[in-house]
């Protein structure tokens, strides 16, 4: 039987968008202010979302899992801190880049974070081949899919529709159907315009169009 999986789709959406921001990162001029501009608010995108994913696991799924299996939130709580510290380097350099940097700083800053992408990966992987299985282990499938309508729930708009941003393109459509409908029947007409307009913005059209069209019919 198939399980809820707590870590899938969060995590789905910052391996899309750390890929893409590594993807900028290795080609483009910074010394032209308009790439310049769209790589510094790309990243902040990603900053954003993975600042505010590690605080939504201390504060939710980890809390949660620690109260039912003491010690078992340690590990990820450590890697947590680790990565906080290397993500606010990086955080930094980004926003001292000036247009002004020489072929070799921006190697260097590509490479660390290359090495941080790869530290991020690793982490994720064990959450979801150790510690997913430790929630579905403590918790039931329903358990686990109260605790993720009430993370969604505490999300601003704003924050909501920056993860659906990335996480929607980044999903299959039948995952991306049943988590749209839900939305549908839940938010505001306008809001749910919003979402649909910033998900167009980042799909192929075909793929968009065919989402859509299924997510009308429900």
């Amino acid at each position: 039987m198939t399980r809820v999986k707590s870590f899938a789709t969060p995590h789905k959406g910052l391996r899309s968008l750390m890929s893409r921001f590594s993807y900028t990162l290795g080609f483009i001029d910074v010394d032209d202010p308009t790439q310049l501009s769209q790589l510094k608010d790309l990243g902040q995108e990603l900053f954003t979302l993975l600042t505010h994913h590690a605080h939504t696991e201390n504060e939710h799924t980890l809390t949660l899992l620690e109260e039912r299996a003491k010690g078992a939130s340690e590990h990820d709580r450590h890697d947590h801190q680790q990565l906080e510290g290397v993500q606010l380097a990086l955080e930094q350099q980004l926003a001292g880049l000036t247009g002004n940097e020489s072929q070799d700083e921006l190697h260097s800053f590509y490479l660390a974070f290359s090495r941080f992408q790869s530290q991020y990966l690793e982490h994720i992987f064990e959450e979801e081949t150790v510690t997913e299985l430790l929630l579905q282990q403590y918790f039931t499938d329903e358990e686990l899919i109260q605790q993720r309508n009430s993370v969604m729930q505490s999300f601003d708009f704003p924050m909501l529709l920056l993860w659906l941003k990335y996480i929607i393109p980044a999903q299959r459509e039948a995952e991306n159907v049943g988590m749209l409908s839900g939305l549908k029947a839940t938010v505001p007409k306008h809001a749910f315009e919003q979402i649909m307009t910033t998900i167009q913005g980042e799909m192929e059209a075909e793929r968009f169009d065919a989402l859509r069209s299924k997510v009308n019919e429900v």
